[in-house]
């Protein structure tokens, strides 16, 4: 089936992805912590003091579009796509884990599909900007670079570290 790297090599490649991650998961508290505090001085802004800001939804849906792909990107390393559970828990489980060794690949694609279309579209906006904050239009989609990358990396690193049937044990032994 799959060629799972052994011995020193497996070590490193792991815990990179565990700090890779790690990382990836503080940028998005610290991108939820700005979504929360613009909205809340957005709303402050406009019903308390009657002046609302022109910048604070733009920023509002940049950092929400950071967040969301980038969580779905660090879900990939924990096998947090529910669909895919509830799917192989009712299959035996060598037919689990050739689910799970399908839907690691077709994760992967699809990631290395969303990373060259991000790198596309990033190319293709030029010099745009949005109106009200004066950013560059690119990073609305820069986002799509760094999580189809971040999501490949974790779907190979899925197959590559055998970190499947490591989930696999824990959830039929439950």
């Amino acid at each position: 089936m799959i060629t799972r790297i052994q011995g020193k090599w497996r070590d490193h490649l792991s815990r990179f992805s565990q700090r890779l991650n790690q990382m990836a998961s503080y940028v998005c508290y610290l991108l939820l912590g700005i979504i929360t505090c613009v909205t809340v001085l957005q709303v402050a802004l406009r019903y308390i003091f009657n002046s609302p800001t022109s910048w604070s939804e733009e920023i509002a849906l940049l950092c929400l579009v950071w967040f969301g792909l980038i969580a779905v990107a660090i879900g990939i390393e924990r096998h947090e796509h529910i669909a895919i559970r509830f799917i192989r828990d009712f299959l035996p489980k060598p037919l689990g884990h050739i689910l799970d060794i399908f839907a690691q690949v077709l994760m992967a694609i699809f990631m290395f599909v969303i990373l060259l279309n991000g790198v596309n579209l990033s190319s293709m906006i030029g010099e745009q900007v949005l109106p009200a904050s004066h950013i560059s239009k690119s990073f609305l989609y820069v986002p799509l670079f760094v999580s189809g990358a971040l999501g490949l990396f974790n779907a190979l690193g899925n197959l590559l570290l055998g970190r499947l049937n490591e989930i696999i044990e824990e959830d039929y032994n439950d």
